[in-house]
Protein backbone atom coordinates (compact mmCIF):
# COMPACT_ATOMS: atom_id res chain seq x y z
CA UNK A 1 0.00 0.00 0.00
CA UNK A 2 1.20 3.60 -0.64
CA UNK A 3 2.19 5.62 2.07
CA UNK A 4 1.14 9.02 3.06
CA UNK A 5 4.33 10.52 2.88
CA UNK A 6 8.14 9.36 2.26
CA UNK A 7 9.97 8.74 -1.16
CA UNK A 8 7.98 5.26 -1.44
CA UNK A 9 4.64 6.60 -2.42
CA UNK A 10 1.94 8.97 -1.19
CA UNK A 11 -1.88 8.76 -0.49
CA UNK A 12 -4.79 10.74 0.17
CA UNK A 13 -7.99 10.05 0.25
CA UNK A 14 -11.47 12.07 0.91
CA UNK A 15 -15.03 10.59 1.54
CA UNK A 16 -18.06 12.68 0.18
CA UNK A 17 -22.17 12.36 -0.35
CA UNK A 18 -22.78 10.67 -3.54
CA UNK A 19 -24.58 13.49 -5.00
CA UNK A 20 -23.73 15.69 -8.10
CA UNK A 21 -23.02 18.95 -5.71
CA UNK A 22 -19.96 16.42 -4.27
CA UNK A 23 -18.52 16.40 -8.28
CA UNK A 24 -16.52 19.92 -7.95
CA UNK A 25 -15.03 18.56 -4.65
CA UNK A 26 -13.34 15.10 -6.02
CA UNK A 27 -12.46 17.37 -8.71
CA UNK A 28 -10.60 20.21 -6.72
CA UNK A 29 -9.12 17.33 -4.10
CA UNK A 30 -7.28 15.68 -7.12
CA UNK A 31 -6.02 18.75 -8.68
CA UNK A 32 -4.43 20.13 -5.18
CA UNK A 33 -3.23 16.97 -4.56
CA UNK A 34 -1.34 16.63 -7.88
CA UNK A 35 -0.24 20.00 -7.14
CA UNK A 36 1.04 19.73 -4.11
CA UNK A 37 2.84 16.62 -5.96
CA UNK A 38 4.58 18.95 -8.32
CA UNK A 39 2.57 16.84 -10.92
CA UNK A 40 0.45 19.33 -12.17
CA UNK A 41 1.06 18.28 -15.95
CA UNK A 42 -1.25 15.52 -14.91
CA UNK A 43 -4.36 17.99 -13.57
CA UNK A 44 -6.41 18.23 -17.02
CA UNK A 45 -6.81 14.29 -17.76
CA UNK A 46 -6.71 13.13 -14.13
CA UNK A 47 -9.60 15.73 -13.12
CA UNK A 48 -11.18 15.00 -16.29
CA UNK A 49 -11.43 11.02 -15.68
CA UNK A 50 -12.32 11.61 -11.61
CA UNK A 51 -15.21 13.92 -12.62
CA UNK A 52 -16.49 11.14 -14.92
CA UNK A 53 -16.25 8.58 -11.91
CA UNK A 54 -17.81 10.97 -9.02
CA UNK A 55 -20.61 11.78 -11.46
CA UNK A 56 -21.45 7.91 -12.15
CA UNK A 57 -21.26 7.33 -8.58
CA UNK A 58 -23.55 10.32 -7.77
CA UNK A 59 -25.74 9.57 -10.40
CA UNK A 60 -26.27 5.73 -10.94
CA UNK A 61 -24.64 4.35 -8.58
CA UNK A 62 -27.45 3.76 -5.89
CA UNK A 63 -24.91 5.28 -3.69
CA UNK A 64 -24.90 6.98 -0.38
CA UNK A 65 -21.20 7.73 -0.14
CA UNK A 66 -18.44 7.68 -2.54
CA UNK A 67 -14.85 7.62 -1.10
CA UNK A 68 -11.63 9.35 -3.72
CA UNK A 69 -8.46 7.83 -3.41
CA UNK A 70 -5.40 9.20 -4.87
CA UNK A 71 -2.24 7.84 -5.11
CA UNK A 72 1.24 8.60 -6.45
CA UNK A 73 3.83 5.81 -6.95
CA UNK A 74 6.88 6.87 -8.75
CA UNK A 75 5.79 8.30 -11.93
CA UNK A 76 2.32 6.63 -11.77
CA UNK A 77 -0.82 8.29 -10.02
CA UNK A 78 -4.06 6.30 -9.81
CA UNK A 79 -7.35 7.85 -8.22
CA UNK A 80 -10.32 5.62 -7.33
CA UNK A 81 -14.04 6.22 -6.88
CA UNK A 82 -15.66 3.85 -4.29
CA UNK A 83 -19.26 3.48 -3.88
CA UNK A 84 -21.51 1.63 -1.67
CA UNK A 85 -24.46 1.37 -4.31
CA UNK A 86 -25.92 -1.83 -5.57
CA UNK A 87 -25.08 -1.17 -9.27
CA UNK A 88 -22.27 -4.27 -9.84
CA UNK A 89 -19.02 -3.90 -10.98
CA UNK A 90 -19.97 -5.28 -14.59
CA UNK A 91 -22.57 -2.34 -15.21
CA UNK A 92 -18.74 -0.33 -15.51
CA UNK A 93 -18.94 -0.80 -19.55
CA UNK A 94 -17.76 1.97 -21.79
CA UNK A 95 -19.90 3.05 -24.60
CA UNK A 96 -17.41 4.57 -27.56
CA UNK A 97 -20.40 5.21 -30.39
CA UNK A 98 -23.77 6.44 -30.19
CA UNK A 99 -26.73 3.94 -30.00
CA UNK A 100 -27.93 2.62 -33.31
CA UNK A 101 -31.70 3.72 -32.98
CA UNK A 102 -33.05 0.42 -34.71
CA UNK A 103 -31.64 -1.41 -32.00
CA UNK A 104 -33.52 -1.88 -28.84
CA UNK A 105 -30.94 -3.53 -26.96
CA UNK A 106 -28.41 -0.59 -27.66
CA UNK A 107 -30.96 1.94 -26.58
CA UNK A 108 -31.57 -0.10 -23.55
CA UNK A 109 -27.91 0.01 -22.75
CA UNK A 110 -27.83 3.93 -23.18
CA UNK A 111 -30.09 3.81 -20.67
CA UNK A 112 -28.35 1.44 -17.99
CA UNK A 113 -26.55 2.55 -15.31
CA UNK A 114 -23.15 3.46 -15.37
CA UNK A 115 -22.96 3.19 -19.60
CA UNK A 116 -22.70 6.68 -20.23
CA UNK A 117 -20.10 7.45 -22.73
CA UNK A 118 -18.00 9.25 -19.70
CA UNK A 119 -16.23 6.38 -19.23
CA UNK A 120 -15.16 6.20 -22.86
CA UNK A 121 -13.31 9.15 -22.08
CA UNK A 122 -11.47 7.92 -19.23
CA UNK A 123 -10.63 4.56 -20.69
CA UNK A 124 -9.03 6.57 -23.81
CA UNK A 125 -6.83 9.27 -21.25
CA UNK A 126 -5.29 6.47 -18.49
CA UNK A 127 -2.84 4.29 -19.16
CA UNK A 128 -4.97 1.28 -16.94
CA UNK A 129 -8.21 1.49 -15.50
CA UNK A 130 -10.29 -1.53 -13.72
CA UNK A 131 -13.02 -1.85 -11.37
CA UNK A 132 -12.92 -3.79 -8.42
CA UNK A 133 -16.05 -5.82 -6.36
CA UNK A 134 -15.40 -4.63 -2.67
CA UNK A 135 -17.60 -5.53 0.59
CA UNK A 136 -19.95 -2.53 -0.08
CA UNK A 137 -19.95 -1.72 -3.86
CA UNK A 138 -17.47 -1.39 -5.83
CA UNK A 139 -14.20 0.66 -6.51
CA UNK A 140 -13.57 2.17 -10.08
CA UNK A 141 -9.97 3.29 -10.65
CA UNK A 142 -7.77 4.64 -13.00
CA UNK A 143 -3.90 5.81 -13.75
CA UNK A 144 -2.49 8.22 -15.69
CA UNK A 145 1.61 8.46 -16.29
CA UNK A 146 1.60 11.52 -18.86
CA UNK A 147 3.55 9.25 -21.08
CA UNK A 148 0.95 6.44 -22.40
CA UNK A 149 0.59 5.98 -25.97
CA UNK A 150 -2.67 6.61 -27.87
CA UNK A 151 -5.05 4.03 -27.81
CA UNK A 152 -8.87 3.36 -28.04
CA UNK A 153 -11.95 2.51 -26.13
CA UNK A 154 -10.68 -0.40 -23.97
CA UNK A 155 -12.77 -2.31 -20.99
CA UNK A 156 -11.88 -2.15 -17.61
CA UNK A 157 -10.02 -4.73 -15.91
CA UNK A 158 -12.74 -6.68 -13.03
CA UNK A 159 -11.58 -8.58 -10.23
CA UNK A 160 -12.61 -8.46 -6.63
CA UNK A 161 -11.21 -6.68 -3.66
CA UNK A 162 -11.79 -7.39 -0.30
CA UNK A 163 -10.39 -4.67 1.18
CA UNK A 164 -12.22 -2.29 4.01
CA UNK A 165 -13.06 1.32 2.66
CA UNK A 166 -10.81 4.16 4.33
CA UNK A 167 -12.29 5.80 7.62
CA UNK A 168 -9.81 8.16 8.06
CA UNK A 169 -9.13 11.14 5.56
CA UNK A 170 -5.23 11.82 4.31
CA UNK A 171 -5.94 15.13 2.62
CA UNK A 172 -3.70 17.26 0.10
CA UNK A 173 -2.32 20.36 1.86
CA UNK A 174 -4.80 23.18 2.44
CA UNK A 175 -7.21 21.35 3.51
CA UNK A 176 -8.50 20.49 6.54
CA UNK A 177 -10.94 17.89 8.32
CA UNK A 178 -13.37 18.80 10.41
CA UNK A 179 -15.47 17.08 13.14
CA UNK A 180 -19.46 18.00 14.22
CA UNK A 181 -18.83 16.16 17.64
CA UNK A 182 -21.97 15.16 19.08
CA UNK A 183 -24.10 17.30 16.40
CA UNK A 184 -28.06 16.69 17.46
CA UNK A 185 -29.33 14.72 14.37
CA UNK A 186 -33.23 16.13 14.43
CA UNK A 187 -32.14 19.08 15.26
CA UNK A 188 -29.60 19.37 12.12
CA UNK A 189 -31.88 18.11 9.67
CA UNK A 190 -34.55 20.52 10.85
CA UNK A 191 -31.97 23.31 10.01
CA UNK A 192 -30.73 21.81 6.70
CA UNK A 193 -34.65 21.90 5.97
CA UNK A 194 -35.38 25.51 7.26
CA UNK A 195 -32.61 26.78 5.03
CA UNK A 196 -34.00 24.84 1.81
CA UNK A 197 -36.89 26.74 2.58
CA UNK A 198 -35.67 29.91 2.80
CA UNK A 199 -34.04 30.15 -0.15
CA UNK A 200 -37.04 28.82 -2.43
CA UNK A 201 -39.43 31.81 -1.10
CA UNK A 202 -36.39 34.21 -1.59
CA UNK A 203 -36.20 32.84 -5.21
CA UNK A 204 -40.11 32.88 -5.56
CA UNK A 205 -39.90 36.24 -3.97
CA UNK A 206 -37.64 37.66 -6.52
CA UNK A 207 -38.98 36.75 -9.31
CA UNK A 208 -42.25 37.24 -9.05
CA UNK A 209 -42.89 40.47 -6.61
CA UNK A 210 -39.35 42.27 -8.23
CA UNK A 211 -38.60 42.34 -4.95
CA UNK A 212 -34.32 43.51 -5.01
CA UNK A 213 -34.13 42.77 -1.62
CA UNK A 214 -35.04 39.14 -1.69
CA UNK A 215 -33.79 38.59 -5.05
CA UNK A 216 -30.38 39.52 -3.62
CA UNK A 217 -30.18 37.85 -0.71
CA UNK A 218 -31.41 35.02 -2.83
CA UNK A 219 -28.49 34.97 -5.01
CA UNK A 220 -26.19 35.41 -2.13
CA UNK A 221 -27.45 32.55 0.08
CA UNK A 222 -26.98 30.38 -3.22
CA UNK A 223 -23.33 32.16 -4.05
CA UNK A 224 -22.27 31.18 -0.19
CA UNK A 225 -23.86 27.42 -0.46
CA UNK A 226 -21.91 26.40 -3.52
CA UNK A 227 -18.59 26.18 -2.34
CA UNK A 228 -19.25 24.19 0.60
CA UNK A 229 -21.89 22.49 -0.91
CA UNK A 230 -20.39 19.56 -0.81
CA UNK A 231 -19.92 19.65 3.39
CA UNK A 232 -23.36 20.04 3.71
CA UNK A 233 -24.65 17.41 1.60
CA UNK A 234 -22.30 15.10 3.84
CA UNK A 235 -23.54 16.14 6.44
CA UNK A 236 -27.38 15.62 5.79
CA UNK A 237 -26.52 11.83 4.65
CA UNK A 238 -24.65 11.15 7.60
CA UNK A 239 -27.53 12.49 9.46
CA UNK A 240 -30.64 11.05 7.66
CA UNK A 241 -28.36 7.78 8.03
CA UNK A 242 -28.64 8.25 12.39
CA UNK A 243 -31.92 9.04 11.99
CA UNK A 244 -32.71 5.90 10.19
CA UNK A 245 -30.78 4.18 12.91
CA UNK A 246 -32.92 5.58 15.94
CA UNK A 247 -29.59 7.59 17.24
CA UNK A 248 -29.78 11.01 18.67
CA UNK A 249 -26.54 12.47 18.23
CA UNK A 250 -23.74 11.58 15.83
CA UNK A 251 -19.89 12.95 14.96
CA UNK A 252 -20.59 14.40 11.56
CA UNK A 253 -17.20 14.69 10.14
CA UNK A 254 -16.56 16.63 6.86
CA UNK A 255 -13.66 18.04 4.26
CA UNK A 256 -13.24 20.99 2.92
CA UNK A 257 -10.00 23.58 2.05
CA UNK A 258 -9.49 25.79 4.59
CA UNK A 259 -11.04 28.93 2.84
CA UNK A 260 -14.51 27.43 2.80
CA UNK A 261 -14.48 28.55 6.20
CA UNK A 262 -14.74 32.06 5.34
CA UNK A 263 -17.74 31.16 3.05
CA UNK A 264 -19.54 29.27 5.91
CA UNK A 265 -18.95 32.69 7.96
CA UNK A 266 -21.10 34.75 4.71
CA UNK A 267 -23.38 32.06 4.76
CA UNK A 268 -24.28 32.43 8.72
CA UNK A 269 -24.35 36.26 8.30
CA UNK A 270 -26.69 35.84 5.43
CA UNK A 271 -29.20 33.31 7.05
CA UNK A 272 -29.26 36.07 10.06
CA UNK A 273 -30.07 39.19 7.31
CA UNK A 274 -33.08 36.50 5.97
CA UNK A 275 -33.95 35.71 9.86
CA UNK A 276 -34.68 39.30 9.88
CA UNK A 277 -37.08 39.62 6.77
CA UNK A 278 -38.77 36.87 8.48
CA UNK A 279 -39.36 38.80 11.63
CA UNK A 280 -40.98 41.73 9.69
CA UNK A 281 -43.21 39.57 7.96
CA UNK A 282 -41.70 40.23 4.74
CA UNK A 283 -41.38 36.43 3.75
CA UNK A 284 -43.82 33.12 4.89
CA UNK A 285 -40.85 31.08 6.09
CA UNK A 286 -40.53 31.64 9.85
CA UNK A 287 -37.73 32.75 11.62
CA UNK A 288 -35.13 30.68 12.79
CA UNK A 289 -35.93 29.62 16.26
CA UNK A 290 -33.33 30.04 19.72
CA UNK A 291 -32.06 26.28 18.48
CA UNK A 292 -31.43 26.69 15.41
CA UNK A 293 -29.13 29.73 15.86
CA UNK A 294 -27.87 28.05 18.89
CA UNK A 295 -26.72 25.07 16.47
CA UNK A 296 -25.82 27.65 13.41
CA UNK A 297 -23.38 29.48 15.55
CA UNK A 298 -22.04 26.19 16.79
CA UNK A 299 -21.52 24.91 13.22
CA UNK A 300 -19.51 28.06 12.63
CA UNK A 301 -17.50 28.18 15.20
CA UNK A 302 -16.54 24.98 15.01
CA UNK A 303 -15.11 24.87 11.01
CA UNK A 304 -13.52 28.35 12.11
CA UNK A 305 -12.10 27.00 14.12
CA UNK A 306 -10.79 23.67 13.15
CA UNK A 307 -10.34 24.63 9.65
CA UNK A 308 -8.48 27.89 10.45
CA UNK A 309 -6.72 27.35 13.75
CA UNK A 310 -6.65 23.50 13.66
CA UNK A 311 -8.44 23.41 17.00
CA UNK A 312 -9.58 20.22 19.04
CA UNK A 313 -13.45 19.76 18.44
CA UNK A 314 -15.86 20.97 20.99
CA UNK A 315 -19.28 18.96 21.46
CA UNK A 316 -22.21 20.75 21.03
CA UNK A 317 -24.01 19.83 24.10
CA UNK A 318 -20.58 21.02 25.70
CA UNK A 319 -20.63 24.33 23.90
CA UNK A 320 -24.48 24.65 24.35
CA UNK A 321 -23.51 24.35 28.37
CA UNK A 322 -20.76 26.82 28.23
CA UNK A 323 -22.87 29.62 26.19
CA UNK A 324 -26.33 29.34 27.99
CA UNK A 325 -27.62 32.24 28.83
CA UNK A 326 -28.15 32.49 32.78
CA UNK A 327 -31.54 32.81 34.05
Amino acid sequence: MLENSGTVGRLLRLSLAAEPVSVPAARRFVADGLSSWGRSDLLDDATLCVSELASNAALHASSTFMHIGLGLHRDVVRVSVEDDGAVPAQAVTPRPSFPDPDDPVELVLEDEATTGRGLAIVSILASDWGVETTRGGKRVWFEITGTAGEHGVRLPKIHDDEAVGPSEPMLPAGWAHVRLAGCPVRLSLRQDEHLDELIRELQLVGAYRANPTSQALALELQERLSGPAHARHMGRRIAQRAAAEGRDFIDVDMAMPREFSAEVQKLDMAVKAADVLCEEMRLLTLASSGDLRALRAWMTEEVVRQAQHGAAPVAWEHWLSRNATPD
